[in-house]
């Protein structure tokens, strides 16, 4: 717990919420040097309170879809955030229609706004991993693994576990850095949020493995393994059909 003096706030949602205003200022700043149309203040902070919102409901849908069993005996629980409950995958394909719709409506390049984000997000994640790994939420699975590290889950329950949210906090730290090295260059608008889905979905995938929070299986794998898959290859579709675009306009161009 954080005193602040007049009441105490938990490490959790301290580091969350610096994870969000991290990744607002970081998705500004990158708009005031790569999109200055989309970058006055106003535009920014309305769209930026819409994609929130739309996110936000978007997380909390795919946690009780996720948990429908639970929700379907307990109605009332559905609207009571405050019981905890949000999923990352939902508030990301809630947040990214919003902000593509929100682009259309004012006549915005909807690439460098999601570059912006990819950006913005990457940083706000590894800080809202180092809240689950205050919280113990996002545990991994107990192991007998020489890597494991005395850990506990989210009921308080200590045991060897995989360090799951210290590999997340490395991960996201790591991509935000190669994003940064990778902005640097300028590359075609759209490449970092393209590089940020890919990277993000499939060492989320593979670290979903080290998982032991209780979640829905469809077989052998975590359905946010499934949706990471998906994201792969929607993400890896649109990445090799864009290079394949500019190879032809290569080829054209060095016509006799």
């Amino acid at each position: 717990m954080i005193d602040l003096i007049f009441f105490d706030l938990p490490t959790y949602t301290a580091l969350v919420l610096l994870g969000a205003v991290a990744g607002l200022a970081t998705a500004y700043r990158y708009l005031q040097k790569r999109a200055r149309r989309a970058v006055t203040l106003p535009i920014f902070l309305d769209g930026a309170l819409i994609v929130c919102a739309v996110g936000w409901i978007g997380a909390r849908a795919y946690h009780v879809a996720l948990n429908w069993e639970y929700y379907a005996a307990r109605p009332d629980e559905i609207a009571q955030i405050g019981l905890g409950g949000l999923g990352m995958r939902g508030a990301l394909i809630a947040g990214f229609l919003a902000l593509a719709l929100y682009a259309q409506v004012r006549g915005l390049r909807f690439v460098k706004l999601a570059d912006a984000s990819a950006l913005g997000l990457a940083i706000g994640q590894a800080l809202g991993w180092g809240g689950a790994l205050a919280r113990g939420a996002n545990y991994g699975a107990v192991s007998d693994s020489p890597f494991a590290v005395e850990l506990p889950d989210l009921y308080g329950l200590i045991a060897p576990r995989y360090p799951l949210q210290h590999l997340q906090v490395g991960l996201f730290v790591g991509l935000f850095l190669g994003l940064l090295i990778l902005a640097a260059r300028r590359p075609r608008a759209g490449t970092l949020f393209l590089a940020y889905w890919l990277a993000a979905a499939a060492a989320n995938f593979a670290l979903g493995f080290l998982r032991g929070d209780e979640t829905v299986y469809l077989g052998t794998l975590r359905l946010d393994q499934l949706v990471d898959l998906t994201f792969v290859g929607i993400a890896g579709g649109t990445w090799l059909a864009r290079n394949a675009v500019e190879q032809t306009r290569d080829v054209e161009s060095y016509r006799p």
